[in-house]
């Protein structure tokens, strides 16, 4: 399980081949803007490779993406506004560490908005909006069961964004997107977790049927309940240690 937070919290070393982060490259196989390296960096927070507190220094984020110190500093300021670090007085850039009722708010949020997506997705679904996320949810499955765990992350994003804007208001989505992200500073404490990875999994192929079967109230209630456990254990490991 990520740790939220350690008192010794480390600086971060930068290491090029093997954090795994998909960014746009060049043939040369560096980052190219300041949006790739968000995206890499982003990754390593979900994934518990960035902990909580943990510094992010900018000549070392250079040298690992092979960039110019503006790109680093944009990304920075891009992380930032996603709500996944902050500056703190003295240390500079630090992954944020969210507090027990700052997770809470977001999640009380993220319920109405998701929840107001599924009761508006047309039901039942057309076939070929089944079809397109049966595939994707399949891929999902294949990279938990391989231990895959930025295919994982990424499949799991695609699914929802796959369903939620069957909800056909544009605006809504954006807003169920923007507050997904802040959660990715703390959904790292369930990354290794294999059995919550499966259920999150079986989640998905019950929200395929409920809307297959046209059933809006098992739609709606799945949507909710699939917010429940990152934020329950986030806040679980939090007042054991801050309480």
């Amino acid at each position: 399980m990520a740790q939220l937070d350690r008192p010794d919290a480390k600086t971060y070393r930068g290491k090029k081949a093997d954090m795994g982060g998909t960014m746009t490259a060049d043939s040369t196989g560096h980052a190219t803007s300041a949006a790739a390296v968000v995206t890499a960096l982003e990754e390593d927070i979900v994934l518990g490779r960035l902990q909580p507190r943990e510094r992010l220094i900018e000549e070392e984020l250079a040298e690992r993406f092979a960039v110019k110190r503006h790109l680093i500093r944009q990304a920075i300021a891009g992380l930032e506004r996603l709500g996944l670090i902050e500056h703190v007085r003295h240390r500079g850039a630090v992954v944020r560490l969210y507090t027990a009722q700052e997770v809470e708010d977001i999640n009380a949020v993220r319920d109405l908005l998701e929840g107001h997506a599924a009761s508006l997705v047309a039901l039942p679904a057309p076939d070929a909006d089944l079809a397109a996320l049966s595939a994707i949810a399949e891929r999902h499955l294949a990279a938990i069961t391989a231990g895959r765990h930025r295919e994982t992350f990424r499949s799991n994003l695609e699914f929802h964004s796959r369903l939620f804007r069957l909800c056909g208001n544009c605006a809504l989505v954006a807003a169920i997107e923007m507050h997904a992200q802040k959660s990715h500073a703390y959904r790292s404490i369930l990354v290794n977790d294999q059995s919550y990875q499966e259920w999150a999994a079986d989640a998905h192929l019950a929200m395929i049927e409920a809307m297959r079967r046209g059933d809006r109230e098992a739609l709606v209630r799945l949507c909710r309940e699939h917010l429940t456990p990152a934020k329950n254990r986030y806040i679980e490991v939090w007042n054991s240690r801050y309480s």
